[in-house]
């Protein structure tokens, strides 16, 4: 069963895009989609789809659970993304902590924590929500998220409230060092050791 506010994605950042996708297709997180430009405008290609060169951003998905590669100059966590029944309430709690909270291409609402890391925000039953798959095929069971603020986790968990399967610890950057999936494509379950892949 789902619970009412769901981690379903995650965002890193890599210099090694394509590496870092082979890494997670062989940890059964297939390529799902390519984003980029082409004569200025923005398109989704499908992994079956040829891969023009500057087709950088890519997503990996399987059931419930979207994991995003981009480049960047050196490996780091950018975000992660809940879908939530209690949206306007989450974004109102932000907002009076004085956390920025911004709706970007009408599409989603990003808030930003005083943790240099942001959370990307869906409502219930939101299109991009509709895109993922099944929970009961495969979700995020358990991300360790390392934050230098040994406060962070009640600070997250007064705005966001529980989301099961997040770890919030102290650590000497925001990073996550490693996320497991869980569902009936993993039966035996899938650790990733961010280290590895990215």
């Amino acid at each position: 069963m789902r619970p009412p506010t769901r981690l379903f994605h995650l965002h890193f950042n890599t210099p090694d895009v394509s590496g870092a996708e082979r890494r997670l297709a062989g940890r059964r997180l297939p390529l799902y989609r390519r984003f980029g430009q082409i004569d200025g405008e923005f398109l989704a290609l499908d992994a079956s789809d040829s891969d023009p060169d500057d087709f950088r951003l890519q997503n990996a998905q399987r059931g419930y659970v979207n994991v995003t590669i981009a480049p960047g100059r050196r490996p780091h966590f950018d975000h992660l993304g809940l879908c939530t029944t209690a949206f306007d309430a989450l974004c109102d709690r932000a907002a009076e902590r004085g956390w920025s909270v911004r709706s970007r291409d009408g599409r989603r609402t990003f808030v930003m924590t005083p943790w240099r890391f942001r959370v990307e925000l869906h409502p219930h039953g939101s299109d991009v929500e509709a895109d993922l798959g099944s929970w009961e095929v495969a979700h995020l069971e358990r991300v360790e998220l390392t934050v230098p603020d040994p406060d962070a986790d009640d600070e997250f968990r007064a705005v966001f409230g529980d989301v099961p399967g997040l770890r919030i610890r102290r650590g000497d950057d925001v990073e996550v060092p490693r996320f497991c999936l869980a569902g009936s494509a993993f039966p035996d379950g899938a650790r990733v050791e961010t280290d590895a892949v990215f």
